[in-house]
Formats: C-alpha cells, sequence, structure tokens
C-alpha cells in the first residue's frame, strides 16, 4: 500500500488515538478492581501529585506495551520511508529497529499528547470549572472557544458556557 503523508498523518492519529483510549481503558479497569489508586482521591495535595505522577507512568507503560503489540503488526514497514526520508542516501541503511524505535516514540508520544488533548478544559472527561470563574477567549471556531482560565490553563469550551463577551 503506497503511504504519501497525509495518509501517514491519519493513520498515526488513528493510532495515538486507539492507543490512548485502550490504555484508558485498561487504566480505569486496574482503578475499578483497586490495583491500582484513583489520584483524584486523595485529599493531600503533595501525595495527589506524587499519585498522578505514577498514573502518569502507569499510562506510558501501557501505552508502550499497546505500542510494542502495534510494531509486532506492521512487521517490516518503514516508517522512514513512508515520511520520504528513506530513499536519501544518509537514511538508507537505518536498521529497521532505529526505524521501529522511532515509530515507538512517536505512537507513545501522540498517544500522551491526545490524552492531554482529551482532557482539556470542556473536554468530555476534562477537568470543569465552577461558574463564575473569569476566563480569557482567544478565538472561536464554529460553536466553541479557546480558553485560558484563571491558573493559565488552555482549554476549549462550548460558546453557550461563555456569559458574555467584553
Amino acid at each position: 500500500m503506497a503511504t504519501d503523508g497525509i495518509n501517514l498523518l491519519t493513520i498515526l492519529l488513528i493510532a495515538a488515538f486507539a492507543i490512548d483510549r485502550v490504555s484508558a481503558g485498561i487504566l480505569f479497569l486496574l482503578q475499578l478492581f483497586h490495583l491500582i489508586g484513583d489520584p483524584d482521591s486523595i485529599e493531600e495535595a503533595a501525595q495527589r501529585a506524587h499519585a498522578k505522577k505514577k498514573y502518569t507512568l502507569y499510562h506510558f507503560a501501557v501505552s508502550g506495551i499497546l505500542v510494542i503489540f502495534v510494531l509486532l503488526y506492521v512487521g517490516d514497514f518503514r516508517f522512514l520511508d513512508a515520511l520520504g526520508l528513506g530513499n536519501r542516501a544518509d537514511l538508507s541503511r537505518v536498521p529497521i529497529f532505529v526505524d521501529h524505535l522511532l515509530l515507538a516514540v512517536v505512537l507513545v508520544g501522540g498517544a500522551e499528547q491526545m490524552s492531554a488533548f482529551l482532557k482539556m478544559v470542556g473536554a468530555p472527561g476534562g477537568s470543569t470549572r465552577e461558574t463564575g470563574v473569569p476566563i480569557v477567549a482567544y478565538s472561536y471556531v464554529d460553536q466553541w472557544v479557546r480558553i485560558r482560565d484563571d491558573s493559565d490553563r488552555p482549554g476549549w469550551i462550548h460558546q453557550t458556557l461563555v456569559d458574555r463577551r467584553q
């Protein structure tokens, strides 16, 4: 199958999304059966921060394991060739394990970024804010407003949740 840049980007985005959602599902089940703790259930701030770091490590580990399965599935697929870099003289001799390592970094990093994107303010499962908290709107896309809250965290919210524009 010939892979151009747009197709490759689409495949990587779908793969990263799938890896993130499956990782989130596995971590949810592990929390449900009390095999790992829920960081949000911890009251003390320092312990909660430590628990969130451990949860991030678990997410990274589960995502890494899933990426290994993806790499076993793709076999001898060459990521650099699909990007159009494999035909260059200086990259044509890159061993396949280096090519797969690069693909693994892209997929795990993409899964982490997808997770961060899905947890933005206003996203399903993302953080919530009490009403009346001032926000700064930066741009509007259809019915969505790109914002930054009082803690300087970025996110998107639906325009119906914005009280007024100043």
